[in-house]
């Protein structure tokens, strides 16, 4: 205590063993703070970091994943509930859609393994060293620290909001498939399934719900299979001759929307390149990962067209005529996605309060939790929020195929086509080939056309029609 006393005296008059003794107190407490932060960069990424135990790098290898982990997270990502909306895509797109389910299937596969060597820098012996290992790092790099980290950001935010968009769209569809003449309509069972999303905003931690994660992909993955198997019993009826040719522009800039809201991993590969343990390649992970969901898709799709014909609905499940086998598909993939729903959901809380409301310095707004740790009234608000914009959303625009087509043509795109290839391209084209410079010149038009297709149908349809 007497140390404290001295401490706010006039330190002029301090005695010289003082000085020494709050020196050391300094060096010891600057060792210790080093040391913790030191730690917790080591924790992201331990290979940057050679000078620790072994015990602590042991700690961190344990958090690591493994190839069939990360295979098993893209799969989740990519293949999900859009395999259910594989026939209608090539309903509406034909032959042309399933050139285009292989096209672009093979781009986000080139374009995950481009934002891989985004996060590298090589020098002139060839040697590669990994100073970028974030999607966010890549950003600042190529954009500027505040842009680069502005627009990964909002990216985010759009493409997780469109997930959760999907998902309530696509239950009120299989429930209204249900119980076609209710009262309600197709706006009320979207309301009402709403109502249960709305506790989510008082809960704090997604631990409490995460153990439902592996066991729903699982699950998800049988049900898949339970309806291919259901459409192969269905083979001597099969109507061949009504599986589309050819298609026109609308359906078709639909159709290619449609097919790149059902590839998104680009946001996330690099977060799981830095997740491998040691020796695990991500680029052969996700090659073969896409190719299985190019493959399930193109397969689930001629399969559902054959089955049903031009009578193939949005969502596959709406097509079976087992009474009992429906109900089940119908009931079963709406609480799969009540349970999913939370993780894009808490998502896009998570980052949007710890950009602006985690009340540090950098914060734009107060802190959203109170002297007791609790949310704030108007925190639950905000949170609650962002389930009724989804519901809105949903009843603004009710048609599945029309909103994931309009999202995978804007923002999908971007994310997919266009940004991997710039950055790539800013940062090695001075180094490249020519024919590689070419490639990646074609993908990044490939993205303008499907960009444009978009626009164009959409100021066709919601707009042009209209008037």
């Amino acid at each position: 205590m007497e140390w404290f006393r001295r401490k706010d005296k006039n330190y002029s008059n301090l005695k010289n063993d003082s000085e020494i003794e709050m020196t050391r107190h300094d060096a010891e407490a600057t060792q210790r703070s080093c040391s913790q932060e030191t730690s917790e960069m080591c924790s992201e990424n331990i290979m940057q970091y050679g000078s620790f135990s072994e015990e602590m790098k042991a700690q961190v290898m344990e958090k690591k994943i493994t190839t069939w982990q990360a295979s098993w997270n893209i799969i989740n990502m990519i293949q999900g509930t859009a395999v259910l909306n594989a026939p209608y895509v090539l309903l509406i797109g034909g032959i042309p859609g399933i050139v285009l389910t292989v096209l672009i299937g093979y781009i986000s596969a080139y374009t995950c393994y481009l934002l891989i060597c985004c996060q590298y820098d090589e020098d002139e012996h060839g040697n590669r060293t990994k100073k970028r290992p974030t999607l966010h790092d890549i950003a600042v790099h190529n954009l500027g620290r505040k842009a680069g980290v502005i627009f990964i950001d909002l990216l985010q935010i759009l493409l997780l909001f469109g997930n959760c968009v999907f998902q309530i769209l696509t239950c009120g569809h299989m429930i209204n498939a249900l119980f076609p003449g209710n009262p309600l309509g197709f706006n009320g069972i979207i309301l009402l399934f709403s109502v249960p999303l709305f506790p989510f905003a008082f809960v704090r931690s997604i631990i409490l719900v995460s153990h439902f994660s592996c066991a729903s992909v699982i699950v998800t993955s049988f049900a898949h299979l339970g309806i291919l198997v259901y459409m192969f019993t269905k083979i001597n009826d099969w109507v061949l001759d009504e599986f589309p040719l050819s298609t026109d522009i609308y359906q078709f800039s639909v159709s290619m929307g449609m097919v790149v809201f059902g590839f998104d991993t680009q946001l996330y590969v690099n977060s799981l390149d830095n997740n491998l343990k040691e020796g695990c390649n991500i680029n052969r992970t996700i090659a073969w990962t896409h190719a299985s969901s190019v493959l399930l898709k193109v397969l689930f799709g001629i399969a559902g067209v054959f089955t049903f014909g031009k009578r193939t609905r949005e969502t596959i499940t709406n097509n079976i005529d087992i009474i009992s086998l429906k109900y089940f598909f119908n009931l079963f993939y709406p609480l799969k996605f009540f349970l999913v729903f939370q993780f894009p959901y808490f998502s896009i809380i998570d980052l949007i309060q710890e950009k602006l409301f985690l009340g540090t310095n950098e914060s734009c707004f107060p802190t959203c939790v109170n002297r007791n740790n609790a949310l704030k009234w108007w925190a639950v608000l905000l949170r609650m929020s962002l389930v009724v914009l989804s519901v809105a959303v949903c009843l603004v625009f009710p048609d599945v195929a029309v909103m994931t087509g309009y999202a995978g043509c804007t923002v999908g795109t971007l994310v997919m086509f266009l940004l991997p290839v710039f950055f790539h391209l800013n940062m090695f084209w001075r180094r490249m080939r020519w024919y590689h410079l070419l490639h990646e010149f074609l993908v990044f038009l490939v993205g303008v056309v499907v960009v444009y297709f978009g626009i164009f149908s959409f100021v066709q349809r919601e707009i042009m029609m209209n008037v």
